[in-house]
């Protein structure tokens, strides 16, 4: 009796679609909705904080334009009369004149005062339709701290006006002569100022307030603010969000500036009403639309079709499904077959690696015997004239031979296979007197690895067809990288290939039943580096055979 096969539950491709899609949907609404929230505050912020930098700089503009101009109405009663008056050389009525020369420069209504270098009051100045300032004490204190440069000090008259004034000491021979004393209104001030967008506050370190476009600072009497309140970048006052910024205006003052971002209530109100309806309406839309994906669900066949093209081309070695409903099932075969596949091709290239195992063994077959009889014919001949010389000979034999049957890999190093290859170019030099070599490879490709020996049948091929035509043959060998590619060159100045061998070459290096020495290295080479490449050709003198193949990491060694 058979027994019964339990079969997998599978969960409906379309059920599962939908649900997933669903909730997917849901929560790109919901950061989409938060994301909008934060992003129209964050530009609201961003537009005022634009807003609140521009009135800054205008507010800096026009005190450093009052600053300037000041300066060189405290420059031109130097260069003028100041001295003489005083020194009392010219009149009251004279230096009167020249001041308001000077002053009548200014943008805004000033008061000036020319003190002695023992600080009494020299001259002053009045206000238009005030009592003037009358009350120098802290003036005359003030002078005590000045030094070379001039300072800015804040000041209330007897009627509690805010005054901006600005001392300088006048120098002569580097004595001082006297001070001049400019003050500026702040009524002047804050008319002169356009920053409606903005609120600011001038004070100096102590916060003592100088001027203020704001009705909070005008409808108080108070002699100081709070500068810790207006130098956050952000604050909540009254339910109301605010940027401020606190800048130096100079040595001796501070200008804060601050502007109302927009009710607090008002921000939230609006921004969570709206997102509220962006979420609402991104629901509906992702159930609609995942219901109408689902209507269509055969179109994920095309992730099947998208890792399958992969996998052709290499890039991938499985289907990167692994649900529980039918597409899952079918990757899950489709993953087996690739195993599958991928044991017979390693099967497959095992028996071509032993092909190619065979083939050079058969080539070692070919040259051996030959060589090693010239070479002990060689040596015996040696033995009756140059002792030394037959030494060396023997052990360049010696290390050819072991390396040739030693069958522990099918792999080795460039600098390995070259160093034997040299051993066998000496021993022939031994029996061709007239025999030159030259064997260059650059340092860094000493462990690349190739197929041990496969440039011996070049080199055999080269000295073997070369010896027919001329005695003072020479042969170079050349290994090196251009352009990613990496080139063995075998060159030799003989007769070179006949014109018959150079027509057919082309599908001669791809007939299967040849053993010729210069395909059978390219094949082995093939086995290691598909990309190899191999060309003929006739350079001057020179005859070249050249294998190319492109740089990629170092095969590993096979030990067998």
């Amino acid at each position: 009796m058979a027994l019964p096969v339990e079969k997998k539950e599978i969960v409906p491709f379309r059920d599962k679609l939908r649900a997933e899609m669903g909730h997917s949907f849901k929560k790109i609404a919901l950061v989409i909705g938060l994301s909008y929230l934060f992003i129209l505050t964050f530009f609201i912020l961003l537009l005022q904080y634009s807003q609140l930098m521009q009135g800054k700089r205008m507010v800096q503009s026009y005190f450093e334009e009052i600053d300037a101009t000041t300066s060189r109405v405290f420059e031109d009663l130097e260069a003028g009369n100041l001295d003489s008056f005083i020194s009392g050389n010219i009149s009251e009525r004279e230096m009167f004149r020249q001041i308001y020369e000077e002053t009548n420069q200014l943008p805004f209504r000033s008061t000036l005062a020319i003190y002695s270098a023992d600080k009494e009051l020299l001259l002053t100045t009045r206000l238009p339709n005030r009592d003037g300032l009358k009350d120098d004490a802290y003036v005359k204190i003030a002078l005590n701290n000045l030094g070379r440069e001039s300072l800015f000090k804040i000041m209330k008259d007897h009627q509690s006006n805010n005054y901006l004034i600005k001392l300088k000491a006048i120098y002569q021979e580097n004595e001082i002569e006297g001070y001049l004393v400019l003050y500026i209104d702040s009524n002047d001030f804050k008319s002169s100022v356009e920053s409606e967008a903005i609120q600011y506050v001038i004070t100096d370190y102590f916060d003592n307030l100088f001027a203020s476009n704001s009705s909070r600072y005008d409808a108080e009497s108070l002699e100081k603010i709070d500068g810790a309140s207006l130098s956050r970048l952000l604050s909540l006052r009254q339910g109301n969000l605010y940027l401020a910024n606190k800048t130096l205006l100079n040595k001796d003052l501070y200008l804060y500036t601050y502007i109302l971002v927009v009710p607090l209530t008002y921000l939230f109100a609006f921004t969570g009403l709206f997102a509220t309806v962006i979420i609402f309406i991104l629901f509906a839309a992702s159930n609609r639309l995942s219901r109408k994906i689902t209507l269509h669900s055969s179109d994920s066949i095309d992730i099947l079709v998208s890792d399958l093209d992969l996998m052709m081309k290499g890039f991938k070695e499985s289907v990167a499904v692994s649900t529980d409903d039918e597409f899952g099932y079918l990757a899950d075969k489709i993953n087996k077959m690739v195993e599958t596949m991928q044991l017979l091709f390693e099967q497959t290239l095992q028996s071509e690696q032993e092909k190619a195992r065979c083939e050079r063994k058969l080539l070692e077959a070919q040259f051996n015997p030959h060589f090693l009889y010239n070479a002990l014919e060689a040596i015996k001949i040696l033995m009756y004239f140059d002792v030394k010389k037959a030494e060396q000979m023997i052990l360049s034999l010696n290390r050819v031979l072991r390396y040739s049957v030693t069958s522990i890999s099918d792999y080795g190093f460039l600098a390995d296979d070259l160093a034997i290859i040299e051993d066998y170019l000496l021993v022939n030099q031994v029996r061709f007197e007239e025999l030159t070599y030259t064997i260059d490879y650059p340092n860094h490709l000493s462990e690349l690895t190739i197929p041990r020996l496969f440039l011996l049948p070049l080199v055999d091929n080269a000295l073997k067809h070369g010896m027919k035509d001329r005695h003072a043959l020479d042969i170079g060998l050349t290994v090196k990288e251009e352009n990613g590619k990496i080139l063995f060159t075998v060159a030799d100045n003989g007769s070179g290939f006949s014109e018959d061998f150079l027509a057919v070459f082309a599908d001669y290096i791809h007939t299967d039943d040849t053993h010729h020495g210069l395909i059978n290295s390219y094949r082995r080479l093939v086995m290691l580096y598909p990309s190899t490449k191999i060309m003929i050709a006739k350079q001057e003198d020179k005859n070249l055979v050249t294998l190319s193949i492109e740089r990629r990491g170092d095969v590993p060694i096979n030990h067998r």
